[in-house]
């Protein structure tokens, strides 16, 4: 009975931490599926995150423009075009200037794109001000909530808003006989901040400048163009579960490897020498008169050392090996047969 309650005893900590693993392992995979139903890659059209920009799509709907997504590069037929983040390649970048060339206008919000009139450094982050403005067409737009921006280079022949005329936030230059609208920073088109300030007028006033048209938000992360990797499309939880499990883990290693109290000294097993060994079975087998039993082990011993010595298999035949032993030793040849065969 005791022996049955010492075994249930021992395998509750295993069942218990078990059970802690499995809950820990579905509680990441819950997390996980719930934002990933919800969120995007980052500046995502399609995404409903606070870092993506499903509100500002939804946005330009509303008030009557086609909003095209998903394209990589403006087609033909495409006249506005809004780049969230420039992860194209040399070959997509030149299609783009093409585009913009033939009388195409992009709005670009990374200020970082080699197609961006450069940067002059961190503008901070908060509230900015109209300043210096020269840019037609925005201006209902006069407060800006920027939750990073970075002020843009104007060059000559460019308008600007949003700084003193030599920096701004907002620089509008010709490209060919296009446009590019530089930003310096996609975070006042997301979903967290276009609601503030006059985000959302900008957004408009850039994206439908009439009552009606079409733009197409180019989208940033498209799949296996850019530089979005898959650990990008892996949501945040899965990262944590994974992270709570691994020091579930640790915790339960060392509760089960810790000992409470001495250590217990357990009796050794009594080493016997091998002769004592030996001369032990020799006198069991003399007091129960296995002679036959020596006789055969000492057999055994003298054909091994005989066919060690000659070179022969352990396995030849007994007259074989007689004959050969006493044709070697110059003994007599039945003797040696005798001393060799199995016989009594």
């Amino acid at each position: 009975m005791s022996a049955t309650v010492a075994a249930r005893s021992s395998r509750v900590p295993f069942l218990i931490g078990a059970g802690l693993l499995v809950s820990l392992i579905v509680i990441g995979l819950v997390a996980g599926d719930s934002d990933s139903a919800q969120s995007g890659p980052p500046y995502s059209p399609s995404s409903t995150s606070g870092d993506g920009t499903r509100a500002l799509v939804l946005l330009v709907r509303e008030l009557g423009g086609d909003v095209r997504v998903g394209q990589r590069l403006p087609d033909s037929n495409t006249h506005l075009a809004l780049l969230l983040h420039d992860g194209l390649d040399d070959d997509g970048r030149q299609q783009l200037e093409a585009w913009v060339s033939a009388g195409g206008t992009l709005v670009l919000a990374d200020p970082e794109s080699p197609l961006s009139p450069g940067t002059t450094g961190f503008s901070g982050s908060g509230r900015a001000d109209r300043g210096t403005c020269d840019l037609t067409g925005i201006d209902d737009v006069s407060q800006l909530s920027v939750p990073f921006g970075i002020d843009l280079r104007v060059r000559a022949g460019a308008q600007s808003c949003f700084g003193d005329g030599r920096k701004a936030f907002v620089v509008r230059a010709p490209f060919g006989q296009g446009t590019i609208v530089t930003i310096g920073g996609p975070e006042v088109f997301t979903n967290a901040v276009l609601d503030e300030a006059d985000n959302s007028v900008l957004a408009v006033r850039l994206l439908l400048p009439s009552e009606s048209g079409s733009v197409a938000v180019l989208d940033p992360n498209p799949a296996g163009s850019g530089r979005t990797t898959l650990g990008d499309l892996v949501a945040d939880r899965v990262f944590q579960a994974i992270l709570q499990i691994g020091v579930a883990f640790m915790i339960y290693a060392l509760w089960r490897s810790r000992r409470i109290g001495r250590p217990v000294t357990e009796p050794q097993p009594v080493a016997i020498a091998g002769s004592q060994f030996v001369r032990a079975v020799g006198g069991l087998q003399q007091r129960s008169r296995a002679t036959d039993r020596a006789a055969t082990t000492l057999r055994m011993d003298t054909r091994r050392a005989l066919s060690d010595r000659f070179g022969v298999p352990l396995n030849m035949d007994t007259a074989t090996l007689a004959e050969l032993t006493a044709t070697r030793t110059g003994l007599d040849r039945n003797r040696v047969a005798a001393a060799l065969s199995d016989a009594p």
